[in-house]
C-alpha cells in the first residue's frame, strides 16, 4: 500500500513537468488551408529562383528581393521580434529607423549569399498548423547533385485569411530567432543602447554590398 501511495504522489510530482517537456501538437488543420500554406511557399520560391535567374546586376537581385518581402513577409513583425524585450523601450522613431535598417540589411545579405543558387530547385513537401502558424517543409536540390538542404516556412494566417512569411529555418537554424539574440547581444553589450545596433545593422549593410 506504501509503494503504491509513493508511486502515485510520484506521478503527481513529475506530470507538471511532463507536460511541459512535451512537445506540441498539432491542431486539426483544414487540408484546404495547409494546401494553401504549400501553395503560398511554392509561390514565393518559384519567384526567388526566377529572379535569381533573370537578374544580372547586384541592384536588379536587391530589387527583386525587396519586391519580393514586402510582397510575402510581414517585415513590421520580423522587426518587432528581432528587437524582443527591448522593443518595448525603443521610441517610435528609433524603430522606424531600425525598420528600415533591417530590410535593407536582410535584402543586401540573402541577395549577396543566394546569387550562385540559379540553377537549383525548392521542393516543397507538408506543411502542419498550430493556430494560426504554419510550417511547411521543403528542401533546395542542387544541379551540381550535392545533399539537398532542409529548409522550413514559418508562416503567419493573418487576420484577412492571407499568408505572411515569418521566419525561414535553414540547417536546423531559424534566421529571425538568430538575429533576435543577436540583436540582443548587441544591445545588451551596450547597455540598451539602440543606436549601437542602428550602427551594427549599418556595418553589416556595408559589408554586404559589393563594390562598383
Amino acid at each position: 500500500m506504501d509503494l503504491i501511495r509513493n508511486t502515485a504522489r510520484l506521478t503527481l510530482l513529475l506530470l507538471p513537468l511532463a507536460l511541459l517537456s512535451a512537445p506540441a501538437m498539432a491542431d486539426e488543420a483544414d487540408p484546404q488551408e495547409l494546401a494553401r500554406a504549400e501553395l503560398f511557399v511554392t509561390e514565393m520560391a518559384d519567384k526567388a529562383i526566377g529572379l535569381l535567374s533573370m537578374a544580372e546586376t547586384n541592384a536588379e537581385r536587391e530589387e527583386g528581393f525587396r519586391d519580393l518581402l514586402a510582397e510575402r513577409a510581414n517585415m513590421r513583425r520580423i522587426a518587432r521580434f528581432t528587437l524582443g524585450q527591448f522593443v518595448r523601450k525603443v521610441s517610435d522613431e528609433d524603430f522606424e529607423t531600425f525598420h528600415a535598417l533591417l530590410d535593407q540589411m536582410i535584402v543586401k545579405v540573402y541577395a549577396n549569399r543566394l546569387k550562385d543558387y540559379s540553377e537549383e530547385r525548392v521542393e516543397v513537401g507538408k506543411a502542419r498548423s498550430k493556430k494560426r502558424n504554419f510550417i511547411v517543409a521543403s528542401k533546395i536540390v542542387f544541379a551540381n547533385g550535392r545533399d539537398p538542404i532542409a529548409i522550413d516556412w514559418w508562416l503567419v494566417r493573418e487576420k484577412d485569411g492571407s499568408f505572411s512569411l515569418f521566419d525561414v529555418q535553414v540547417l536546423g537554424v531559424w534566421m529571425a530567432q538568430e538575429q533576435r539574440a543577436s540583436f540582443s547581444s548587441v544591445l545588451k553589450n551596450n547597455k540598451g543602447d539602440i543606436n549601437a545596433l542602428l550602427e551594427h545593422l549599418r556595418k553589416q549593410i556595408a559589408d554586404n554590398t559589393p563594390s562598383a
